[in-house]
């Protein structure tokens, strides 16, 4: 934790056109491995706030040119806050469209690009953990819709190549 600048991290989260979508990786397979690996909560709540981080989480669901494989990256590091803390739920439902967000990447999934199905698999993850304390929030959002879709779309892709 100690060699991490948090202003940093957060900053090249916020970064994310062109070659800075590289910088914007980084610092979010540097937030996972912070949030998998951290033996004391409290410290890395201090270092990297869910008050901060998460918004900034959202914002790059929000960014529709958003490459997949920065998405999953981000639905794993909403996964991993959530997991260590229920609370950060407000926070993400705080940040309009950010549900919706999340939800739509359910309806655009190409099921037999690997990268686009993580990424719906992580998204479904991170419903499934907001639901938890915020399920109104996901279904006005069309979250069950969105859901039952995918799995119906999945269920099809599997029954056609069996």
């Amino acid at each position: 934790m100690a060699d991490v600048d948090p202003d940093t991290l957060l900053e090249w989260l916020q970064m994310g056109q062109g070659d800075e979508r590289d910088m914007q990786l980084i610092a979010l397979e540097q937030l996972c491995m912070l949030l998998l690996m951290s033996d004391n909560v409290d410290r890395c709540f201090e270092t990297c706030p869910p008050r901060t981080f998460l918004p900034a989480l959202c914002k790059i669901f929000l960014d529709e040119s958003a490459p997949d494989n920065v998405l999953e990256v981000t639905a794993r590091a909403i996964t991993y806050y959530l997991d260590v803390s229920a609370e950060c739920t407000r926070r993400i439902v705080g940040v309009d469209g950010a549900i919706k967000a999340l939800c739509n990447r359910l309806v655009v999934v190409e099921l037999n690009n690997r990268t686009s199905r993580d990424l719906a698999e992580q998204c479904v993850k991170v419903l499934e953990l907001i639901c938890t304390r915020e399920s109104g929030a996901v279904f006005e959002a069309g979250g069950l819709n969105c859901v039952l879709s995918f799995i119906r779309d999945s269920v099809k892709l599997r029954d056609a190549s069996c």
